[in-house]
């Protein structure tokens, strides 16, 4: 096939992989910042509610004159005082929806809709980034590809650089989708939500027949955050040898918010092998993500040049993300927006010399900055202590025959003071031999707090949130 995208298009796709290679790390950092302040500027110009909400912190915006002027001074923003205060038009530059062409609601998981607002020319824009991720990871323009979305409805992906198959989450369109095109390109990526595609990689080989060695296809997860176990499982069902030194097929992940970007953060294969390394390191785990830490959070590279990155205390030792989107074409841009997730920030060389003094010999090829991404901090409190989802995850999927067993839907929660974790089978299994003990033994390893309880149930008679069709995210608690 010939290359999708236009000559100008590739061209451009290159020359920012290049600078992205070749800039000194510190001015990257630096022109982002730049950035900031030409957003803030901007908006504080455009937006009638960034307006009023800079008025009402008595904040002159020629005050805000350096990077430390608007840490301390632009107002912080989150779903209640943007989508819940205001009418969506005053929330938009010029305060109006002129130009719009497209809008994304966020899941409503807190019990609040927040929406992303699109123009022709932010969708564009959007899809050069995604275009460049997609080039830098899977050499689209060289090879042709099929990118297959999963992620539930209304959840578009931009792309001039490969052939778009959008299935929701419609199992039986991806069946008919990989049997029918496989053959026809050199590659596929597909992106979904971690447990369907789990579903997707094992009924495809047990029910349909898919010989997932055999095919050239990535995993890109989105929707929230997977377990280092949970790529080792999935590894394995699609004949990766090496998921360690993720040369060729790719399981990855990436991370969006509604009203931001579909794809804010990403992993580099860098970023998978170091966060692998510390998944089995303690003493790098610990260096890297904190003292506290027995599970790895999600490593992103983040860049500079789309948007600003900072965090705030949140109490209990943990930092919130604080988000501000810098492009000029985004139609109801936001500054200083928590999204509800913890994290921890680092520079280039932080990562580089954290390796290097644990003998690592990693040199990340872009010189971005990176991000660690804890999720929300929601946890079981038991016995003075807390069993997080996240440390659960890894957990289900230390022993091959239980992540086999399992949908990969669980609850956390307490049955008269007894702390219970209740697990979904799948359809037709069983329970795997010892499968209670074992994961609990399991659970040691990545949780300093364990529950008393553990049950499996049968597909049919799971407890909660049967009315789940993967278009919601899953409560864990």
């Amino acid at each position: 096939m010939q290359p999708f995208s236009s000559l100008e298009e590739r061209l451009e796709r290159q020359e920012m992989i290049r600078m992205m290679r070749e800039t000194p790390p510190e001015m990257i950092e630096a022109h982002g910042q730049m950035l900031t302040l030409e957003a803030f500027h901007r908006i504080a110009q455009t937006v009638p509610a960034y307006a009023q909400a800079l008025r009402d912190a008595n904040v002159d915006p020629r005050s805000v004159d350096s990077i430390e002027a608007f840490v301390a001074k632009a107002p912080l923003l989150d779903k209640h005082n943007t989508f819940g205060a205001h009418p969506i038009s005053a929330l938009c530059v010029d305060g109006n929806l002129e130009g719009v062409r497209s809008l994304l609601t966020s899941s409503g998981h807190s019990g609040v809709f927040s929406f992303g607002v699109n123009t022709r020319d932010n969708l564009l824009r959007s899809a050069r980034s995604i275009d460049t991720g997609l080039q830098y990871l899977f050499n689209v323009d060289e090879r042709s590809t099929l990118l297959i979305n999963c992620l539930p409805m209304g959840v578009k992906v931009h792309t001039n650089a490969a052939v778009l198959a959008e299935t929701s989450v419609r199992d039986d369109m991806v069946y008919a989708v990989v049997k029918k095109f496989a053959a026809e390109f050199e590659q596929i990526i597909m992106l979904g939500e971690g447990s369907f595609i789990k579903k997707i990689v094992e009924d495809g080989a047990r029910l349909h027949g898919i010989d997932w060695p055999k095919l050239k296809v990535h995993m890109v997860t989105g929707e929230e955050g997977i377990a280092e176990n949970y790529r080792t499982y999935l590894a394995e069902l699609l004949g990766i040898d090496d998921i360690d030194n993720p040369a060729d097929k790719l399981i990855g992940s990436s991370m969006g918010v509604a009203e931001l970007d579909l794809n804010i953060f990403h992993e580099t294969r860098e970023a998978i092998r170091i966060r692998r390394l510390a998944h089995k390191n303690p003493t790098l785990r610990k260096a890297l993500f904190g003292e506290q830490v027995n599970f790895c959070p999600m490593f992103f590279a983040r860049y500079p040049n789309r948007c600003y990155v900072e965090t705030i205390d949140a109490g209990g030792g943990h930092e919130e993300l604080v988000i501000s989107m810098l492009s000029p074409e985004m139609k109801l841009p936001l500054l200083r927006y928590k999204a509800g997730d913890f994290g921890r920030l680092f520079s280039y060389e932080q990562v580089v010399n954290t390796l290097a003094a644990h003998d690592i010999d990693i040199t990340p090829d872009l010189k971005l900055p990176f991000l660690a991404a804890y999720g929300r901090g929601k946890a079981l409190a038991h016995n003075g202590g807390q069993i997080f989802p996240e440390a659960v995850k890894e957990a289900l999927y230390f022993n091959h025959d239980i992540a086999e067993s399992i949908t990969g839907n669980f609850r956390l929660w307490h049955d008269s003071g007894v702390a219970r974790l209740d697990i979904q089978l799948r359809q037709q299994y069983k329970s795997a031999p010892a499968a209670e003990d074992r994961l609990m033994s399991a659970l040691k390893e990545y949780s300093g707090t364990l529950p008393d309880r553990i049950v499996f149930h049968p597909y049919e008679t799971f407890p909660y949130n049967m009315s789940v069709d993967w278009e919601r995210k899953f409560a864990y608690l």
